[in-house]
């Protein structure tokens, strides 16, 4: 399938549908720098592994990690398809939880 929109639509979309739900990180609030949403929605999902990790749990956010740490560098460089294409990875799992 090929997307037509532009990578800060993409991100948007991903922000819109499990982004924002799931590390309570809103773009809005950082006026739509994409590098801080994706640090802070990485800073995010380390706390709530860390808290569950301290509970004994084992959560399923760190599949998430690797896909979220890689997004999150690429919109600092201007590269917004590099970071929607790493969130779309993060959609696959997130659709799970």
């Amino acid at each position: 399938m090929f997307d037509y929109r532009s990578g800060e639509e993409r991100l948007q979309s991903h922000a819109d549908l499990w982004l924002t739900r799931l590390t309570g990180v809103d773009p809005a609030e950082y006026g739509g720098v994409w590098s801080e949403v994706l640090d802070q929605a990485h800073r995010a999902l380390r706390a709530q592994i860390e808290e569950a990790a301290a509970s004994g749990e084992d959560s399923p956010l760190r599949n998430l990690l690797p896909s979220i740490a890689s997004a999150r560098r690429s919109p600092a460089k201007g590269d917004f398809e590099v970071a929607a294409t790493g969130l779309g990875h993060c959609e696959t799992f997130a659709q799970y939880l």
